[in-house]
């Protein structure tokens, strides 16, 4: 059983419902977001392709590209929210006791819901502006594309909401403030746990 899996049977109520629809958005993020990935690299190289070799240029393949982008780099911030993967300076926040610490991070994710939720109402108007737009070179109406911001907003909303309250249940900062992944090689470094790597007494042996 891994990490993600005990922590869900040790969670009740409220924080198991957190985790699973965290854990629930997170995978339904990851498929759009690499394939977002995978048309923007080859709209890209298309572009260049017919630009310098069969020198005739895709009038659409940079605007398509950059719009996909968007949306790709904005729907990974909810999963960076999620695994806390957001760079962050800690020194000093790691320094305080520890109750006065969880609450500088709580008001501070208190702020940034509200960031998004300013972005969210805003960007929801400004997509419905978007309506009577047209893009240069696609063709198609503004709107879609600049849903990815309000659409982004919320997505992160849900994503900070179920980790806040998650993390009223961790008692380790480091487990607020970075991912798994970070806190396992930390722990790692500091306890000296080379794992299966041989000393330099055993391999002259």
């Amino acid at each position: 059983m891994d990490v993600k899996s005990f922590k869900t049977t040790e969670e009740k109520g409220l924080f198991l419902i957190a985790r699973k629809v965290g854990d629930g958005l997170e995978r339904a993020l990851e498929i759009p977001v690499f394939l977002l990935s995978i048309v923007m690299t080859v709209t890209v190289l298309a572009g260049v392709f017919f630009r310098y070799v069969v020198r005739a240029p895709l009038g659409w393949s940079e605007e398509l590209s950059r719009y996909v982008m968007i949306w790709m780099a904005l729907l990974s911030v909810a999963l960076c929210i999620w695994r806390h993967e957001h760079v962050g300076v800690t020194m000093f926040i790691k320094k305080l006791p520890r109750l006065l610490a969880k609450c500088i991070i709580f008001v501070s994710n208190g702020l940034i819901l509200y960031f998004l939720y300013v972005l969210a109402r805003y960007g929801f108007r400004m997509a419905e502006g978007g309506k009577a737009q047209i893009s240069t070179a696609l063709h198609t109406t503004m709107e879609w594309w600049l849903m990815a911001v309000p659409v982004s907003a919320v997505i992160c909303i849900v994503m900070l909401v179920c980790k806040m309250i998650l993390d009223i249940r961790r008692e380790n900062l480091d487990e607020i403030l970075m991912s798994e992944d970070i806190v396992d090689t930390v722990k790692r470094e500091e306890g000296l746990d080379f794992g299966d790597v041989p000393l330099k007494e055993e391999r002259s042996s």
